[in-house]
């Protein structure tokens, strides 16, 4: 069983202040994009392998640039390999390890990611690759979620242990409204814009409000299970608060997922659905196919990460007048009736986007790990995340970036979620990266069973069930 030392100190993640999360960027309608063969996917030996999830949009278009500037800066080439989200999950895990592992590959913090790989060896320290300088410029907690001790998956965010990621984006996770489907329902936007106190009831009699207008209320796309799982998170954190959920998620002080708030959260999930404000092929849809639905004018709420300008460049129509013109956010619907400071805490990705480097890089030569350590380096850049943000709107780490650029109604739109989270009094992290990985896919499943039937006190029971074995099984 797990020690209580290593369990205290998770306590750290409880927090006040930014917690770092998983950020999913959409899945189009194909099941995957790239995955060659040979050292780390590349045709060239010679050149640095890089793996990520920009298949879409402005991200795709913001890699680009961030390859020709680093091969303009140094000379060194980079090959990239794209995958969409849930392949590459199983993709990076198969191929690390391996000589199919590429030099450096974007992973997320968390013990269900970068942790797992932290403890079998599959990535090496990167202390001294950022200066200190570039260090200085982070948002500390963008730093601090990719540290750990070697071989202790759950020494994730101490403020010891050594560093295994470069932090450049970050992401708050808020529910997306479109204004026209609101003002066409009868409700005011403006009631909405940023708000962190609509309580449970007022989010019901809104999402009735456009049922009776003829909308889909919530349109959400669970084919690939990541997507309700976010909903699954927020609920859970806003129905017993992020201390109780991390509590329960490692077995300190008595908590349990079988706990009454976290039955009520997946009520209330199963409520939304049983009324008929998600749409009925919640689980048949992808996320792209129901951001397209959002766009177009179909649904009144949809959730996303502050990563959703690279959705609209892909998925919506070129009428569509984007954020915040067509639609704004506001934050997960509070119950205060359940847990006092409900509307106080949040949800989030600090930092949502890191590279790491594979310990198959190190065994390709001291001159080609050089290589690949610039590359790292070059994304705690100015210049890297300057061009980053630019293209894809997207928080980045580094704060000076936003005294560098002047910024479009977009960009003060997503970057506005980062003052309301570190305003929060605390912030957590998506299941699917903060807990542990047998327990991840317990939860996952739960998502999708939820709407099928069965009973949320089970599909907890079973969670916990599987989340005490997981813990007993850490030595």
């Amino acid at each position: 069983m797990i020690n209580e030392e290593r369990r205290r100190a998770l306590r750290t993640i409880g927090a006040a202040g930014m917690i770092g999360l998983a950020g999913c960027s959409g899945d189009s309608n194909s099941e995957g994009d790239g995955g060659s063969s040979g050292d780390g996917g590349g045709g060239n030996s010679n050149a640095i392998s890089w793996w990520n999830l920009a298949v879409q949009g402005t991200a795709k278009e913001a890699t680009k640039k961030l390859e020709s500037m680093f091969e303009e800066q140094t000379g060194i080439q980079v090959e990239q390999t794209k995958y969409e989200n849930t392949p590459y999950k199983s993709a990076i895990s198969n191929a690390l390890g391996t000589n199919e592992a590429p030099d450096l590959f974007y992973i997320w913090p968390g013990p269900n990611r970068l942790g797992r790989y932290v403890r079998n060896g599959n990535v090496i320290p990167l202390d001294g690759v950022l200066s200190n300088k570039q260090q200085k410029a982070q948002i500390p907690d963008g730093i601090r979620g990719t540290k750990y001790k070697k071989g202790e998956i759950l020494s994730w965010r101490n403020k010891g242990g050594k560093m295994y990621s470069i932090p450049y984006d970050l992401a708050g996770i808020p529910i997306w409204y479109n204004k026209n489907v609101l003002n066409d329902a009868g409700v005011d936007p403006k009631r909405l814009q940023h708000a962190t106190d609509i309580t449970w009831s007022e989010f019901l009699d809104i999402c009735s409000k456009l049922s009776d207008a003829g909308y889909t209320a919530i349109e959400c796309g669970n084919r690939n299970r990541w997507t309700i799982g976010h909903w699954v998170s927020a609920f859970m954190i806003k129905a017993a608060g992020v201390d109780h959920y991390y509590n329960a998620a490692y077995g300190l002080k008595g908590a349990s997922l079988t706990d009454k708030p976290f039955q009520t959260a997946l009520s209330r999930l199963k409520k939304l659905y049983d009324d008929g404000y998600f749409n009925k092929d919640i689980n048949s849809l992808n996320n792209n196919e129901a951001a397209s639905l959002f766009f177009n004018g179909q649904a009144g709420f949809w959730h996303q990460g502050t990563w959703v300008s690279e959705i609209i460049s892909s998925q919506a129509p070129d009428s569509f007048a984007g954020i915040p013109d067509a639609m704004d956010y506001m934050w997960w619907p509070a119950f205060q009736d359940v847990y006092e400071n409900s509307k106080n805490e949040r949800m989030s990705v600090v930092p949502n986007s890191t590279v790491a480097i594979s310990s198959q890089a190190a065994k390709r030569g001291d001159k080609h790990l050089a290589n690949v350590k610039k590359f790292a380096s070059f994304f705690g850049s100015l210049d890297a995340q300057k061009a980053f943000f630019e293209i894809t709107g997207s928080p980045v780490t580094r704060t000076d970036v936003y005294d560098e650029v002047e910024m479009s109604p977009s960009q003060k739109t997503t970057t506005a979620t980062v003052d309301q989270l570190q305003s929060a009094d605390a912030v957590g992290m998506v299941f699917d990266v903060a807990f542990l990985p047998e327990t991840t896919e317990a939860l996952l499943s739960a998502g999708q069973e939820l709407f099928t039937g069965a009973s949320p006190p089970k599909l907890l029971q079973k969670a916990q069930k599987t989340n005490k074995k997981a813990l007993s099984n850490l030595k």
